[in-house]
């Protein structure tokens, strides 16, 4: 009995006290955005290097002397002008030497064509006999063949002497200086003394895999990207792709050649090259922050009417880093959930923030994407 009047008790203090029931937790905030939809490029990219399109290193073809070095490292040069000069050490006495001979063996010719017309003028009389006409005749061709030879090393030394006036190759700057005035250059002991590269175009090379060959062409369009000029992109062309894949890594190289009248662009500058092979037109694509992984496949959370949601999966295409295409799963315009997926399931009922930025609070402008260009400016 005693009992029972305690638990009677109990309920009716509680009933006094007026203690209510506890109150239910809020659907979670969530943030929603539409479905985009953009004209997605597939691409196929790799790490690049720009290269110059032409490069030549300047050395000197006569053993001798540095003299002289007229340019520097970064100069400009033009086809032919004159950028270092080499004493020679015997060259000169050489060509001395040759011209002597030269002379000689004029003398030489011209007494054995003087001898060889006489006896032609008088082996008709029989004052000359037939075999000092032959004899003649032998001596004359002997001694044209000795002047020419005399007259080819005369002229071969010439040559060399000239070299001694270094001169640049091609239209270009100077990229290296490896040698001082002073320095011993020429065969076989010297070494190049300048590279002179030309960068009014630059080139680059984009290993392309096996299973991308079907898809390029030379003349597709290629877009750079630098690590010097963050938020530039740069836009060039497929000129020539390799014959053949490298047998150790089973890609070949896709050479795209990249302007560069202003030369901004320097060889040696690296980035990301990306070879355009496809375009999808009005494609659907998402943010990445909405898509889950699960089992690998993805799926997002689409908000249905009367503010609830769907798990529902996905095809992904393009990657593109912060966003993704979507080939199949999604409509453009309907809206997902963009932040606050953590804590959703299917069917459960949300509270929507729309035009929020989810991780500042301020309000989303759309930026337009940047054009793209064909340099730097």
């Amino acid at each position: 009995m005693k009992s029972v009047f305690l638990a009677a008790l109990f309920i009716a203090g509680c009933a006094k006290s007026g203690v209510e029931s506890p109150k239910s937790r809020p659907p979670p905030l969530v943030s929603v955005a539409p479905v985009g939809v953009r004209d997605v490029q597939v691409e196929v990219r790799a790490p690049v290097e720009l290269r110059p399109i032409a490069q030549a290193d300047v050395g000197s073809k006569t053993l001798g002397i540095l003299d002289a070095v007229l340019v520097d490292r970064g100069d400009r040069v033009k086809r032919g002008q004159l950028v270092a000069l080499v004493r020679p050490s015997d060259l000169p006495d050489q060509l001395s030497a040759a011209r002597g001979n030269l002379s000689q063996a004029q003398a030489s010719w011209t007494l054995a064509r003087t001898n060889f017309e006489r006896s032609t003028q008088l082996a008709p009389s029989g004052v000359v006999s037939q075999q000092e006409l032959s004899n003649s005749s032998a001596a004359l061709a002997q001694t044209e063949a000795l002047r020419a030879a005399a007259q080819a090393q005369v002229a071969a030394l010439a040559v060399r002497l000239g070299e001694t006036r270094i001169e640049a190759p091609m239209d270009g700057v100077v990229s290296v200086r490896r040698l001082d005035p002073g320095a011993l250059v020429g065969p076989p002991g010297g070494g190049a003394i300048l590279t002179v590269v030309r960068v009014d175009t630059l080139r680059l090379f984009i290993t392309v895999t096996e299973r991308d060959l079907a898809v390029l062409h030379v003349g597709q369009e290629a877009h750079l990207s630098l690590d010097a000029f963050p938020g530039k992109q740069m836009v060039g062309k497929v000129v020539r792709l390799a014959p053949t894949l490298d047998p150790l890594t089973r890609t070949l190289d896709a050479e795209v050649q990249l302007p560069n009248p202003d030369g901004s662009l320097r060889p040696g500058m690296f980035g990301r090259g990306a070879i355009v092979v496809a375009t999808h037109p009005r494609a659907p694509f998402v943010p990445a922050s909405a898509v889950t992984l699960s089992s690998g496949e993805a799926y997002v959370f689409v908000l249905l009417s009367g503010n609830k949601v769907e798990r529902r999966r996905i095809e992904v295409g393009v990657d593109e880093g912060t966003w993704l295409e979507v080939t199949s799963g999604l409509a453009p315009g309907e809206e997902i959930v963009i932040a606050g997926v953590d804590l959703l399931s299917s069917g459960s009922p949300v509270r929507v923030v729309r035009n929020i930025d989810p991780y500042t609070g301020t309000a989303k402008v759309d930026a337009p994407a940047p054009a793209l260009s064909t340099g730097v400016p």
